[in-house]
């Protein structure tokens, strides 16, 4: 008994000793954790202040608490008639991104340039027209410098069974990269020079709508179908070694679409922001699918009751959007009268736009002294890339009904 009592005691005062034990090594590990928060804090501060010191030094007018100020049809008045005495705000604007311009060795050859950190509205409605963008592709605003070199990985760890005592065979995880370099995406606009010197809020708001609706549309084309040639970017439909599914002329179903995410995923490839774009006439053919109903029935039923863009997402198996840039009139050998169908990562889909966007006025270009106009060009550096082909699976020879 005596030595029950004894041994009881000694595991006793082995717990209270491993207990101690355990109590100080959690008070040093608190410890520890309290000095790293303080030290993590002190460097956030210091990383803060030097950003706030660093936003001050390259900061220009309107950047931050006047960005509402910048009006475009002033500016486009002022630079037409060089008359600034009612736009010293724009001016100054002007003046310091040029200053901005000419430290980074670009030729602004005359041109206004706009700093996309001015008028974040304008980039706003870029973002919210460009189709691609909505579903999804990664932007890279404010881009200096030519080429812009980003980096992507071609090849990965090779993995192997081996047996007892041999070598296992050595694989490198080897990495590429994809090149943007700027090209100018331009258009000209004809304005009445009394709705410039109205310069009303709706005129504006007008102005700024226009401007980002006529180059949205163009990027989202070429985002999609761009050349690579004549100073195109190259877009998705010309990238070489991306998936594609051929329906050669047949009017696609949703077995169609289940096809296409199927050669995506033979790549590993299915993850991410993964969508279809495809033309409106596609989201009416699928819409409209009937299947018979007993043999003979020549009317069919709806697969699905024509529904809402959520419900028909729903069968599609994946978000969608529609544009009228994807072409109706495309002709291989399976037809006439074809179309595309877009699907893959959309993150994968790189835009890169270079800081600012140019704008020049002219009156006496070609008949504008006469009608007393003003002729704007806006010029926007942008490019194009796919980081990985085989995110992307193309269907380019797609039928579409045609019935009512």
């Amino acid at each position: 008994m005596e030595e029950m009592k004894k041994m009881l005691e000694e595991q006793m005062e082995k717990q209270r000793e491993i207990l101690q034990k355990s109590r100080e090594e959690d008070s040093k590990k608190i410890e520890t954790l309290l000095k790293s928060n303080e030290e993590l804090s002190t460097r956030v501060a210091e990383m803060e202040a030097l950003s706030k010191q660093r936003a001050a030094q390259f900061s220009l007018p309107g950047v931050n608490e006047q960005k509402e100020k910048f009006s475009y049809l002033k500016a486009i008045g002022g630079i037409s008639t060089g008359d600034w005495s009612n736009a010293g705000f724009e001016k100054e604007v002007f003046d310091n991104m040029k200053q901005k311009a000419q430290s980074i060795g670009s030729d602004t050859a005359g041109g206004y340039i706009v700093p996309t950190e001015q008028i974040m509205e304008i980039i706003d409605l870029l973002r919210e027209k460009i189709v691609v963008a909505s579903m999804g592709a990664s932007i890279m605003d404010n881009l200096y410098g030519n080429p812009i070199e980003i980096p992507k990985q071609t090849g990965g760890t090779t993995v192997y069974w081996v047996g007892e005592g041999t070598s296992i065979t050595e694989s490198e995880l080897t990495l590429g990269q994809i090149t943007l370099s700027p090209k100018k995406v331009a258009a000209m606009v004809k304005m009445s020079n009394q709705f410039i010197r109205m310069a009303q809020p709706s005129g504006e708001a007008l102005v700024r709508r226009d401007i980002a609706s006529g180059i949205a549309l163009e990027i989202d084309r070429v985002c999609l179908r761009g050349s690579g040639s004549a100073s195109q970017p190259k877009g998705i439909a010309n990238t070489d070694s991306i998936n594609t599914y051929a329906l050669s002329g047949a009017v696609p179903t949703f077995d169609t679409l289940i096809n296409m995410e199927y050669e995506v995923e033979l790549d590993k490839a299915l993850n991410g922001k993964l969508g279809f774009i495809f033309h409106p006439a596609i989201k009416r053919t699928l819409i409209k699918s009937k299947v018979a109903q007993y043999s003979g029935d020549t009317a069919g039923a709806y697969i699905i009751a024509p529904t809402s863009d959520a419900e028909l997402a729903n069968w599609v198996g994946y978000p969608f959007k529609t544009t009228t840039q994807v072409p109706i009139n495309l002709t291989t050998g399976g037809g006439t009268n074809l179309t595309e169908i877009y699907f893959g990562n959309w993150e994968e889909l790189i835009i890169g736009q270079w800081a600012g966007m140019q704008l020049m006025a002219s009156k006496e270009t070609s008949d504008a002294f006469q009608k007393d106009q003003t002729w704007i060009r806006i010029i926007q550096e942008v490019d194009v890339a796919v980081r990985h082909p085989e995110s992307f699976c193309l269907c380019n020879d797609a039928a579409f009904s045609v019935t009512e």
